[in-house]
């Protein structure tokens, strides 16, 4: 329910009426004394059921300022339980003097406020209401910590792919300055080698357009929506095949062992095709040239496990935890060197659980890294 209508129905008149003798009962709260009517009764019973139930806290005060109404998610969200909150003042209760503050100001401006309160660990955003007739107050509490969270991801998102996206255009711009306004142009000794830095600046850019609008096609559910029974024998070969000469280039010896027989998982052969091809060109790309990258499908009880092991430069174990991010590098100068964009394993980690799959990672540096992949057998 909407901010504006939580408390229209708290602060209405009718309503007010009932929650204000409230007191405790089930460690919630319950009629204090009779009370007569049937209808105060079904209001209240209405309400009891509604405030039990939302994921909203609510905190009703009297006139006095005194606790009369604290629902669960309320006890829940200010970590505090109803036996020493109602019936003593907000402040005793909370240990709070700016909810105090906020109750006591809308009562007196008769109109909604709103402010942040920051907990530990929590981001809670409180509006307060007054109760019509000058009957006390109420409260509802929001938690805003995963919003606030979430915010400050696309905050990052945002400043790295400007990032990404200036450091390639300031040297193409630099390149063609020089070309166009340094004479370069017509030195056949500079003007070829400019013009491939150009074109390999270009190709980053064009791999990391294409890298972020398939990792927002993934994270939207927009992308590889079949659900094949796939022989991942053959997709493996087939990434093998794929990248056998990026590794025959560096001198690297890329081996391959599959299992004796078929091992089918289901999902997307595209899906599929971007996990191994991602996992084994990392692989490639972190080994230095004499290195090995070792590629073995196997069927682990009710599983497929696919270990793409390499003997590259490994990754350190303060890193690990955040490898699958978005932009996340363990050394930025040399992943910009390789061509990388930051944003293969994260397309990883999503492809890999939109296929109900599981993935990790153990690592060593110096010693190289082991990837590896369960799929559900099918």
């Amino acid at each position: 329910m909407a901010i504006g209508g939580w408390l229209g129905l708290l602060a209405a008149s009718a309503l007010g009426a009932v929650l204000l003798p409230w007191g405790a009962r089930n460690g919630v709260f319950s009629p204090a004394a009779a009370m007569g009517g049937a209808e105060q009764d079904r209001e209240r019973d209405r309400l009891e059921t509604v405030l039990s139930s939302t994921l909203e806290g609510v905190i009703a005060l009297d006139e006095e300022g005194r606790v009369s109404l604290m629902n669960q998610a309320a006890q829940r969200l200010l970590s505090v339980s109803p036996e020493v909150t109602l019936g003593r003042l907000l402040g005793e209760a909370l240990g709070s003097q700016t909810l105090v503050d906020l109750a006591r100001q809308a009562v007196a401006t008769g109109s909604l406020l709103t402010m942040e309160l920051k907990e530990p660990g929590k981001v809670l955003e409180v509006h307060a209401a007054p109760l019509k007739a000058g009957q006390g107050a109420v409260l509802l509490v929001q938690d805003l910590t995963e919003v606030r969270r979430l915010e400050s991801v696309r905050r990052d998102f945002v400043a790295n792919v400007s990032h990404e996206l200036k450091t390639p255009l300031t040297s193409i711009r630099a390149y063609l300055e020089t070309l166009l306004e340094g004479g370069a142009l017509s030195d056949a000794e500079h003007n070829v080698r400019f013009l491939t830095k150009i074109e390999a600046h270009v190709h980053r850019l064009s791999t990391l357009i294409t890298d972020l609008l398939s990792l927002s096609r993934i994270e939207a559910g927009d992308a590889f929506n079949q659900r094949l029974r796939c022989n991942l024998n053959e997709l493996v070969m087939a990434s093998y095949q794929r990248l056998g000469p990026s590794a025959e280039q560096k001198n690297l010896a890329l081996r391959i062992q599959l299992a004796e027989e078929p091992l089918h998982a289901v999902g997307d052969t595209e899906a599929f095709n971007q996990i191994f091809d991602n996992l084994i060109d990392n692989a490639i790309k972190y080994t230095e040239p004499g290195g090995s990258v070792d590629v073995t499908v196997k069927r682990e009880e009710k599983r497929v496990r696919v270990d793409v092991a390499d003997t590259g430069v490994g990754i350190p174990a303060e890193d690990l935890p955040r490898i699958f991010e978005r932009f996340y590098r363990v050394d930025k100068a040399r992943s910009r060197e390789l061509g990388g964009t930051g944003l293969g394993l994260s397309i990883v980690k999503h492809l890999v659980q939109a296929l109900d799959a599981e993935i990790h990672v153990e690592s060593k540096v110096g010693a190289g890294s082991t990837f590896t992949v369960a799929f559900a057998e099918a």
